[in-house]
């Protein structure tokens, strides 16, 4: 029994006052960067452009302008995200993230439309607000176990969480606003699912950066 109970507090993670201090660093400063991924533009080629062509032919003079790919400007707050909970693990992820919406909703305005409290109103809101289930849920699949395979599912998940999530709360505002149908069709299909397809490819290489940071990383390595 004696050497049952010394291998669990070996298992124990011990939090020393140093170890907290780096961990509400690390909390912080992911915090910042989902800041600086709010207003971050990466210039990509829209992906699902032929399929605008087959909805709205009338965009498209022939069929060569249909496969002309366009830009579309991606934000990674995502990939910031996910990158947070392979390295640190849901609860610092969701504290960073909390923190993130408080501040944007009562002191900095720092969403990408700006902030404050009628900020809620924002369509877009719910998929900021999703980060923190999409943490939970991610950090609880990778939990003790930060396989290839692992980190494919919990990017899938938390991407998928936070566009049904958000994809509902701006279903919602609009729907209170009386806005066309076919707007909130055209945001559906053109922007949640193309940002939800990047979302997942450089989600999922985020991971993969942090597993690797993660050997060197001492502060966390029982977390």
């Amino acid at each position: 029994m004696t050497n049952e109970v010394q291998q669990k507090k070996q298992k124990t993670p011990q939090y020393s006052p140093l170890r907290l201090v780096g961990i509400l660093s690390f909390v912080g400063f992911f915090t910042v960067l989902l800041i600086v991924a709010t207003f971050t533009r990466i210039k990509l080629f829209n992906i699902l452009q032929p399929f605008l062509g087959l909805l709205h032919p009338e965009f498209f003079q022939d069929l060569g302008s249909v496969f002309a790919f366009k830009s579309y400007f991606y934000i990674p707050q995502v990939p910031v995200l996910l990158f947070s909970v392979a390295l640190l693990g849901a609860a610092c992820t969701m504290t960073s993230a909390f923190f993130y919406i408080v501040l944007g909703l009562t002191l900095i305005p720092i969403f990408g439309l700006g902030g404050g409290f009628n900020y809620v109103l924002q369509p877009s809101f719910g998929y900021i607000l999703a980060f923190i289930p999409a943490s939970l849920i991610a950090g609880g699949i990778m939990y003790r176990n930060h396989s290839v395979k692992n980190m494919l599912k919990a990017t899938i998940t938390a991407v998928f969480i936070i566009h049904i999530l958000g994809f509902f709360y701006m279903l919602l505002v609009l729907l209170l606003k009386h806005e066309n149908f076919s707007y909130i069709m055209d945001w559906l299909f053109f922007e949640s699912f193309t940002r939800a397809v990047f979302d997942i490819i450089f989600g999922f290489l985020a991971m993969l950066l942090a597993k690797f940071f993660r050997k060197f990383t001492w502060i966390i390595t029982a977390i």
